[in-house]
């Protein structure tokens, strides 16, 4: 062996280990969002190991689309948070933690299934921990951060999850100006219509509403492999709440007129 090659051979060693995660632990609603998650990944040209953490609320069929989708499984235990009320939104978002348990990579970016990434952000691997966006000056979001995994982190995080209480469910804690992911809040759009943000609907999520960020996600979808689209599918109770949104934007005139457009989105049972 030349030196040359022992040289390639020893950069390849050396080389970090990175992956992106992201975790479903309470409802496999979010499987679809899981699924667009990955191919905006790997629209953006990253090579880089997708691991989804996954619990037994994940059914083996959604399991099916997500391993399609190019996730590697790892099942988790959950882990409740003690600040939570039952049943609240929250009461298992510090299942998060397990992200740090996967010691067999150097860095991770954690990025929630609610997003979509608009470009490459293998960039971002550069960086140490913890690397996240700021909602404000001393508060930070969990929607996505760069974490480098270890065990005693994970212990002196569960440690302390029952002394420090988070300002929104999270125990740590994103719309920069030059975008590099999108993060949807409100109705998610794969529970929407293709043909507009159903959040206009809704007078309680029309904060949330914007065209232009549904119209990105579904331009991931519309890349997907055909086979990954039925996973994206509008089931009928779905349907059924848009349907009555509608009615009640059109009985009460809506401005923003949403409710004018005419649906034609092939996954409809109904067509309005």
């Amino acid at each position: 062996m030349n030196a040359g090659s022992s040289n390639q051979q020893k950069n390849i060693l050396n080389k970090p280990k990175e992956a992106y995660v992201t975790v479903i632990h309470s409802s496999e609603d979010y499987a679809c969002g899981a699924i667009a998650l990955a191919q905006s990944i790997i629209q953006s040209n990253s090579t880089k190991d997708l691991v989804l953490l996954a619990n037994n609320s994940v059914s083996s069929k959604s399991l099916q689309g997500l391993i399609a989708a190019r996730w590697k499984i790892k099942h988790i235990e959950r882990i409740r948070s003690p600040h939570a009320q039952p049943d609240a939104y929250n009461e298992w978002n510090y299942s998060k933690l397990r992200i740090w348990q996967l010691i067999e990579y150097d860095k991770v970016i954690f990025i929630d299934a609610d997003l979509t990434v608009v470009r490459n952000i293998d960039e971002f691997f550069v960086y140490p921990q913890l690397l996240a966006v700021w909602n404000s000056r001393h508060i930070f979001n969990l929607g996505v951060m760069l974490i480098e995994p270890s065990k005693c982190t994970f212990e002196t995080l569960m440690e302390n999850r029952f002394e420090v209480k988070s300002y929104n469910g999270d125990l740590i804690h994103e719309i920069p100006k030059d975008i590099y992911a999108l993060h949807y809040l409100g109705l998610k759009p794969w529970m929407c219509y293709q043909d507009y943000d159903c959040n206009w609907d809704f007078i309680e999520y029309q904060r949330h509403a914007s065209d232009s960020a549904h119209e990105s996600w579904w331009k991931v979808y519309k890349a997907m492999p055909k086979k990954l689209k039925p996973y994206c599918s509008l089931s009928r109770e779905m349907e059924s709440r848009l349907r009555y949104a509608r009615r009640v934007a059109m009985n009460n005139s809506f401005p923003d007129g949403h409710w004018k457009i005419k649906v034609q989105d092939p996954r409809t049972h109904f067509l309005s």
